[in-house]
């Protein structure tokens, strides 16, 4: 028979090694999005977190962090620089869009169509974008492909979606209230919740296809 106490102490380890691990990715990502003078760092670094951490949810350990960080950065460099820029460009666009909004007059039409279909695009591009990271890792093919990917997952995934949106929704409430908490656990929350919510999607993909 197992010792409930000792059940209770694994779990408090399991749990305290992903604090720290996802703690120093996210310290590892500030620190190479900076090496990359922020616009040519932040998606390699981002594709990076997630990858390790990816990693980690399969093989349930990660040895040498710091190497594979690095290892994954130069490996990703180009894809995490589309991925970037293509997304600056649509979250430029929709900030474009929402103060063009404000600054025309009130009425009925923007309040319940303009505004409703905005939010409700923003909401798809952090979706899709998300998705794409996780199509990228899964499949290996061309950035381009998986955000086209991701975009298609997201459609024919709603409840994984919802979950992502949530997810994106409730950790950004929480570092409004506790700021100090972007520092160790931006990307690196992000990216553990919602690869393990990908998996899940990729996974009833697979086995749908095949069924098919």
């Amino acid at each position: 028979m197992e010792n409930p106490s000792n059940n209770t102490t694994n779990v408090f380890m399991t749990a305290l090694e992903w604090i720290m691990t996802l703690a120093y990715l996210n310290l590892l990502w500030v620190g190479f999005t900076l090496l990359g003078l922020f616009f040519f760092g932040i998606g390699p670094a981002t594709l990076s977190v997630f990858s390790l951490v990816r990693k980690k949810l399969r093989q349930g350990d990660l040895v040498h962090i710091f190497s594979q960080f690095k290892a994954e950065y130069k490996k990703h460099f180009k894809a995490g620089n589309i991925y970037f820029f293509i997304l600056l460009a649509v979250a430029a666009f929709l900030y474009v869009d929402i103060q063009i909004i404000q600054a025309l007059p009130p009425s009925g039409f923007i309040q319940m169509v303009v505004l409703p279909a905005l939010i409700a695009l923003s909401a798809l591009v952090i979706v899709t974008a998300t998705f794409s990271i996780g199509y990228y890792l899964e499949n290996n093919e061309p950035m381009l492909t998986a955000i086209k990917q991701g975009f298609w997952v997201t459609l024919i995934s709603p409840v994984s979606a919802l979950i992502i949106l949530h997810t994106f929704l409730i950790q950004f409430l929480i570092f409004s209230y506790i700021p100090a908490m972007v520092l160790f656990f931006l990307v690196s929350l992000y990216a553990f919740v919602t690869e393990w919510i990908m998996n899940k999607a990729f996974n009833r993909i697979k086995i749908r296809n095949k069924s098919i």
